[in-house]
Parts: C-alpha cells; sequence; structure tokens
C-alpha cells in the first residue's frame, strides 16, 4: 500500500488563480514537493498564499541546465525521493506553476515513478497555463475561429521562425530570458517586431508588457514569454 501521487497545477502567479480542487488537494496531502529550481520554487510562494496550513516540503534540486545526463540524474533522485514518502502511506502533491503537463519537470518524474514502481495511484490537476494567462492580461483573444497556435520553447532555438509565421495565426515563444536579445533580433531579422509582444509574470500582479527593442541589453524576468499575434492577416 502506497500514498497517492498528485501533479497540481497551482496557476500562473495569482493565489486566486489556483483552481478549487488544486486547493482542496493541498489542504490535504501529507507532503508538498516543490523542487528548488527557480520555477517550482514559486509555485510554492503560491500555495502558501492560497492554502492557510504547515507543510511538510520536500525540496529535490533541479538544476538548470540543458544536459540532460545531468537532468536524468536530478529527476530520478527526485522521483526515488517522493517514492520514499509514498510507501510510507503519504499522499504527496507535486506543484508546478502553470499546468503539469505543461513544460513541467513533473511529467519527467512521473515517467520514472510510472516505470519503477507503477503501484502508484497518479493523478494530474490541471492549472491555468502562462499562455492563457498571457492573453488575460493583454485583454486579447489567443486565438479565435479557425486560427492556429503554435508555443515553441525558444530556448531550444527558433531557427524555423519564418515558416512558423507562415503557417500558424499566433505564435508564442516560451523561455525567452537566457537569449532574450538574440531572440529579438531574429524577430526583427523576420519583420515580425510589429507584430510582437514581450510579457513577464502573466497572470500576477506584477504582470509586465513592452515591445522588444526597449529591452535590448536588459535582463528580462524568467517567467516571460513573447506572443507574435495576427501572423497570418
Amino acid at each position: 500500500m502506497t500514498g497517492k501521487l498528485y501533479g497540481v497545477g497551482v496557476g500562473p502567479g495569482d493565489p486566486e488563480l489556483m483552481t478549487i480542487k488544486a486547493r482542496r488537494v493541498l489542504e490535504s496531502v501529507d507532503v508538498v514537493c516543490a523542487p528548488d529550481s527557480g520555477r517550482e520554487g514559486r509555485a510554492l510562494e503560491i500555495v502558501k498564499k492560497a492554502v492557510d496550513r504547515d507543510f511538510n516540503v520536500l525540496r529535490p534540486h533541479f538544476p538548470m541546465t540543458k544536459k540532460r545526463e545531468v537532468l536524468e540524474k536530478a529527476w530520478g533522485e527526485a522521483a526515488e525521493a517522493i517514492y520514499r514518502e509514498l510507501k510510507k502511506d503519504k499522499d504527496v502533491a507535486f506543484v508546478t506553476i502553470g499546468d503539469p503537463t505543461f513544460y513541467s519537470t513533473f511529467a519527467y518524474v512521473m515517467e520514472r515513478i510510472k516505470a519503477a514502481h507503477p503501484e502508484v495511484e497518479i493523478e494530474v490537476v490541471p492549472g491555468v497555463t502562462s499562455v492563457t494567462a498571457c492573453a488575460a492580461s493583454l485583454g486579447i483573444p489567443l486565438v479565435s475561429g479557425g486560427e492556429s497556435l503554435a508555443v515553441v520553447p525558444a530556448a531550444y532555438g527558433i531557427d524555423n521562425l519564418e515558416l512558423l509565421a507562415q503557417n500558424f495565426d499566433t505564435v508564442v515563444l516560451m523561455k525567452v530570458s537566457r537569449s532574450f536579445d538574440a531572440i529579438a533580433e531574429r524577430i526583427e531579422r523576420a519583420g515580425l517586431s510589429g507584430r510582437a509582444v514581450f510579457v513577464a509574470r502573466c497572470g500576477s500582479e506584477a504582470f509586465f508588457s513592452s515591445d522588444l527593442e526597449s529591452l535590448k541589453g536588459r535582463e528580462v524576468d524568467y517567467l516571460s514569454m513573447i506572443l507574435l499575434r495576427g501572423l497570418r492577416r
């Protein structure tokens, strides 16, 4: 007999955007897992604002790197740390900003627990994503009618930007903070600057938006993205 594992999306930043189900789960679990990697640390901040209780917190370290072997090791260690709590018949909630199925480390941990410990019951509680919160904060539709949408992790390259602009009405570039200037220059070379808006901290009181030119040479927030809208009009 083991406890149950929950992957809980806590939304983009505003505690009021956490779902009722997420709050209910967090009010009842024995352990909250909030890995120490920046993004999930912010998820724990949201949880503490939304749920009035003391938490037993598990904080495995996830390094900020693209090196697969380093990440594989961290994911495996986190999965086993979580399982040690589960086999004590404790329910564990892995909290993630946004949604657990949308560029979340939870997906990697869940895969490893499923493979090594198939007896564990797992439930994913969806959350409001930063992409939808972005459009809401700007007061615009993300897509409408027959329009199409592409979401791209820009930190891994946008060599196909022109092709994306030809085939999608809206393109959302995620993870732009690490190489913002290079991404902005690529957008400018593609002639798309007039269609682009930078947004950060969507769905929170710290929401910020800007054109790209005025941010060149500046450090931009980790929780940021670039929205390219109306590309095929």
